[in-house]
């Protein structure tokens, strides 16, 4: 017997010792008991610092000696200045690196060594954090190194080239792969020009970039109002309170600092198609999307079941099921329902496949969810979607890093502190008809976006072995989109 089939057969006798059962003759006949798992509480982690800065303290008393601190900042990219694309992402990559007003970045470097201790930084679109990992006997030298690097980064001229160099690199690989063509251009088409999400950044753009420019976003972020903080591993909660109020606790609010504003929701003026930008590769990407709900909407846990039942469910959803399984026109293909922080979220969804099979591909999508809408789902296939988001769950919750900045997280957002708690109870709670409903509200296909990116003639004429062109794909006018230049984002003529 080879060593895999040991260990599954142990794997296969521990599990039904355990359960006090014999052995079935099918793994599928195996039973379970309900995971017995608690929603950690973060009002039980939560330490209100001396500025009011909540600090969600999540302790392993027996871990192995060591302490990661997150300090998470509301604002980013909605937060750039105009023509100044890509200042969040710069300035999220050279905090931590950058050097400080006390230490250069090489003295930075080299203690953070010695302590064999880990500082890292990064911004996205409307948030960002800096990240310390270190020796629970080295926390308050390693505290004052994050000090340091939040409240007086230097941004050497130096290390800020090597990263504008490194950055327009990036650029110009934006044109090589079909998926990154798809991800730059579909923000265009969901929120046109003019929002941030489409403000992208230009080799111009990332020229005019200086160390003032960095210096001006970092003082507008460095606020109580705009921070939340994460400890996670061996501490203890007092001796960290304490240390924490001494030094995080006592940013105040600058003359140049303020509160980041709430992002502003686009206007959603969107319109609905099918488009192609031609490139030359053997395999084409296609993306779809369709205006969604965001989080605190009551309807959100049965939209959030219904996606998971057409393609949010791994190899358990109807378009894996069908589009991989059945007809293998694609390794995988995936739908997600957006949490929709600050505005709508969208439902999208993607697959890669032969340029000649995006139609076919396209038309079996939509024919899954044109029966979702008209047969209600079984009574099993329910509980089988319900029981996976239920069971999978607890893995949220993975670890006490986990924990920690998911509070933080959520406390950043505006989110409600206890929103996890029944979060299993209201997913059980969805109703076959609801999830009907939300297909029916969702999945309208004369609002649908969808982009698909390859061979532009081979896509729209579309497969000889299953007849039917693009455009007959659904109810939306056909389109080329040009491919934009990489470094400028101008469509090419």
């Amino acid at each position: 017997m080879n060593r895999l089939a040991t260990t599954a057969l142990l794997l296969s006798l521990a599990a039904s010792s355990a359960l006090g059962q014999a052995i079935p003759d099918r793994p599928e006949k195996l039973t379970y008991s309900p995971i017995a798992f608690e929603v950690p509480q973060a009002k039980e982690a939560k330490a209100l610092l001396k500025n009011e800065v909540p600090a969600y303290l999540v302790s392993d008393p027996e871990g192995i000696p060591l302490v990661k601190i997150t300090v998470w900042w509301r604002g980013g990219a909605s937060q750039e200045p105009e023509g100044k694309a890509g200042l969040a992402g710069l300035f999220g990559s050279q905090l931590a690196v950058g050097g400080t007003r006390t230490r250069d970045a090489a003295v930075m470097e080299d203690r953070l060594e010695a302590l064999a201790a880990t500082l890292s930084s990064s911004c996205g679109p409307t948030s960002g954090s800096l990240f310390l990992q270190v020796q629970e006997k080295d926390l308050a030298e390693g505290l004052d190194l994050l000090m340091q690097a939040l409240t007086q980064p230097a941004f050497e001229k130096d290390r800020l080239d090597l990263a504008k160099r490194s950055a327009r690199q990036a650029l110009e690989r934006r044109n090589d792969a079909v998926t990154s063509i798809a991800q730059l251009q579909m923000p265009y088409l969901l929120f046109g020009e003019g929002f941030f999400a489409t403000e992208r950044t230009t080799a111009a753009s990332l020229d005019s970039i200086t160390r003032e420019d960095l210096a001006a976003f970092h003082a507008g972020l460095l606020h109580p109002a705009n921070l939340a903080v994460a400890v996670s591993g061996k501490f203890d909660r007092k001796a960290m309170v304490d240390l924490l109020n001494r030094t995080i606790g006592a940013i105040k609010a600058g003359p140049a600092a303020r509160p980041s504003p709430k992002v502003p929701a686009p206007g959603f003026a969107r319109t609905p198609g099918l488009y192609v930008i031609d490139k030359d590769a053997p395999q084409a990407m296609l993306q779809w999307a369709f205006p969604g709900l965001r989080r605190t909407d009551p309807d959100w846990y049965p939209a959030m079941v219904m996606n998971h039942v057409l393609g949010g469910g791994g190899f358990a959803a109807r378009l894996m099921k069908k589009i991989r399984s059945d007809e293998g026109l694609t390794y995988g293909v995936r739908t997600t329902l957006g949490e929709g922080a600050y505005w709508r979220g969208d439902l999208t969804g993607g697959l890669q496949t032969k340029n000649t099979t995006v139609a076919y591909a396209l038309r079996l999508a939509l024919a899954e969810m044109q029966r979702l809408k008209d047969e209600p789902l079984s009574p099993a296939e329910l509980a089988s979607i319900k029981d996976g988001l239920v069971e999978s769950f607890p893995a949220r919750w993975g670890n006490r890093q986990a924990i920690a900045n998911a509070f933080a997280e959520e406390q950043i957002t505006g989110w409600p502190e206890d929103w996890w708690v029944d979060y299993r109870e209201r997913v059980r709670a969805v109703t076959a008809a609801e999830v009907r409903k939300m297909a029916k509200k969702l999945l309208a296909p004369e609002k649908m976006i969808a982009l698909a990116v390859g061979r532009a003639s081979e896509i729209e004429a579309g497969d000889p072995d299953h007849p039917g062109a693009l455009k007959d794909a659904a109810p939306l006018p056909l389109s080329r989109v040009p491919l934009r230049d990489p470094l400028t984002l101008k469509p090419a003529p």
